[in-house]
């Protein structure tokens, strides 16, 4: 069970007694003992192993912040309490209830306070007075809590250094993992910041730099998504749609404009299309040099075409799915650039598919192996430069050259998918290009009809397909909508966080060489002695 709602609110304080036996027996009595004399009324429950909750109803909602803070004082004065459920944030702070399965399999989570005693614990729960005594009763070990965030603040000028925002590959902008930390979970003294209101500022300005307006902040704030920011407005004296509408976001805005963006290589200030390669560190270059031109594009959508046709038959296995994406990712890199010849990283690759690296790189090298490839390798890789592929449509699909091109942008597997699965994003997209029965699907797909009732039926639970008329009809206005609830965002802003840090290594270690060899050049002419003078 979810301990804080869609606002980052929790009404139920829990102590998870995480020591087993005889001693976890008694630490639970001393524990539930201190809380009746601060006048609590609570509820017990205990494990298969042997280990209890203790749950302290409130009539009154607390914070992310608020409910962390007791409950780590708890943790303080009675060591073996895990505070980790509560203090992991408002989006994954959750618990084992009573009746739950446990974690093995094996047994549920058993009640032990009698089953009047909870329904009236529950009914009439505990008030602001009892949260007031606790608070008194824990005073010292919640200042020593405070304290030891207070260690975790990072200086300005250290926060101001930090990227708000991860510009992916192939042009998506999300938030760094930072700011996802205190916009989701509300944890701003982990993200190193030392009150909530420059914690609420750096997630604005950063929303800003990713392209948001006010009413796509509003929006997620109110529909759960970035519940820790919703809490992190509880405390304050103005309602917080007024201080965010009149005061905080319009600081924002103009903090974003007065600053100069950062660009990389020969990137202008205010292009959208980012030339970024995990291979490459400031200057980036794709290939040889190519002039993007209108029958380039054109090439690249009889390439999707025929893709798409080659799906059903050729692409029909597991292996053949993910052989279509790595396909697909590589068009997708090609669209950005302008050019057939793509040179993309495998780790930049990665991000806008199911796999990891290494799975790419297996995926290429059969591509390029096969018979009537539909890429071939043009260069190796070598130092900062990625493998140079050259997108082809196979002679056995030529005949899609002349048929009808479709419109709209070449994607790879979009952010949502990588949760709901290729077979969801193939169905989805079979929707969007005008197949809307069931077995039109099917047809078009390859899939099983069982496959595609499955699936349908989990995107119209997440509002991304609704049946009009016996037919089936495609949003993809909600896909980034359903790609934050699921937590996509967060995850790829890791990921790249990571590769970059790979990516620091790797020139790292090839500097490394080059001062070598530089060292070595300076050595050899110092004992060589002063060049002769020409005659």
């Amino acid at each position: 069970m979810m301990l804080y709602d869609a606002h980052g609110m929790c009404q139920t304080l829990v102590a998870d007694i995480d020591v087993e036996g005889t001693a976890g027996a008694r630490l639970t009595h001393d524990v539930v003992a201190f809380l009746e004399r601060c006048g609590a009324k609570v509820i017990i429950d205990r494990s298969p192993a042997g280990k209890h909750h203790v749950y302290v109803p409130l009539l009154d909602r607390l914070s992310v912040h608020e409910a962390t803070e007791l409950v780590s004082a708890l943790a303080r004065r009675f060591p073996g309490i895990d505070p980790l459920p509560h203090a992991t944030g408002a989006i994954s702070g959750c618990i084992r209830t009573p009746g739950s399965p446990y974690k093995d399999g094996q047994g549920y989570q058993e009640l032990v306070t009698d089953y009047d005693t909870t329904r009236r614990t529950l009914m009439r729960r505990n008030g602001a007075h009892v949260t007031a005594a606790l608070t008194r009763a824990l005073s010292n070990e919640i200042a020593a809590y405070r304290r030891e965030k207070m260690r975790l603040a990072k200086p300005v000028a250290e926060l101001e250094a930090d990227n708000p925002v991860e510009r992916l590959p192939l042009g998506e902008v999300v938030l760094s993992s930072k700011i996802t930390m205190i916009v989701r979970e509300g944890l701003y003294a982990e993200a190193g910041y030392s009150d909530r209101s420059r914690a609420r500022m750096a997630a604005l300005t950063a929303a800003r730099r990713a392209g948001l307006d006010l009413k796509g902040v509003i929006a997620r704030i109110e529909d759960g998504r970035w519940a820790g920011l919703a809490a992190m407005y509880q405390n304050a004296t103005t309602p917080w749609r007024r201080l965010l509408a009149s005061t905080e976001w319009p600081k924002a805005v103009a903090l974003v404009g007065s600053t100069p963006k950062k660009t990389r290589g020969n990137q202008q200030p205010h292009e959208t299309v980012q030339y970024c390669n995990t291979s490459e560190d400031l200057k980036v270059t794709r290939g040889e040099p190519q002039h993007t031109t209108f029958d380039e594009h054109r090439f690249l959508r009889r390439v999707r075409h025929a893709l798409h046709a080659a799906i059903p038959h050729e692409f029909r296995t597991r292996e053949g799915r993910t052989l279509a994406y790595v396909l697909r990712a590589l068009l997708a890199a090609a669209h950005q650039t302008g050019s057939r010849y793509v040179e993309f990283g495998v780790r930049s690759l990665s991000l806008s598919l199911p796999m990891d690296h290494t799975g790419v790189s297996r995926a290429l090298t059969t591509l390029r192996e096969q018979d009537d490839p539909w890429i071939t390798l043009e260069r190796d890789g070598h130092g900062t430069k990625a493998d140079l592929y050259q997108l082809h449509i196979p002679e056995r699909h030529r005949e899609s050259e002349d048929a009808a091109l479709e419109a709209g942008k070449i994607h790879a597997l979009r952010p949502a998918f990588r949760v709901l699965g290729i077979a969801a994003a193939e169905i989805f997209e079979a929707i969007e290009r005008g197949h809307r029965t069931p077995h039109a699907i099917a047809r078009a797909t390859g899939l099983s009809r069982t496959t595609v009732y499955e699936h349908v039926g989990m995107m119209k639970a997440w509002n991304l397909i609704t049946d009009t008329n016996d037919e089936l009809e495609a949003h993809p206005e909600r896909l980034t909508s359903v790609a934050e609830h699921l937590g996509v965002d967060a995850f790829l802003a890791e990921r790249h966080q990571i590769i970059r840090q790979q990516r620091r290594r790797w020139l790292n270690y090839l500097t490394r060489f080059t001062r070598e060899n530089d060292a070595w050049w300076e050595m050899t002419l110092r004992r060589a002695g002063p060049l002769p003078r020409a005659a």
